[in-house]
């Protein structure tokens, strides 16, 4: 699901989702069409925990790896020149 939506940032799709599922309950307290409702609250559910997830952990643990990584390359740059001192 990560990269389904590369159109708009991830922080835009949380705000989609919540905004959807909040919708989807008002449109289950004012109609009468419960099945498709419950279905469809289930559902953006799902979409705006993944998407509260993503943007609140999974996205600033990325940039944390891909800093470690720079940071390690750095380090075996430095010890590999210093080596061939």
């Amino acid at each position: 699901m990560l990269t389904r939506y590369m159109g708009m940032t991830p922080q835009s799709q949380s705000y989609l989702f919540t905004c959807g599922l909040g919708l989807t309950l008002l449109g289950i307290v004012l109609t009468e069409m419960w099945l498709p409702m419950v279905v469809g609250a289930i559902i953006m559910t799902g979409l705006a925990v993944e998407s509260w997830i993503r943007v609140q952990h999974l996205i600033p643990i990325r940039k944390e790896l891909r800093e470690l990584h720079h940071q390690i390359e750095h380090i075996q740059h430095q010890l590999r020149s210093k080596t061939e001192e």
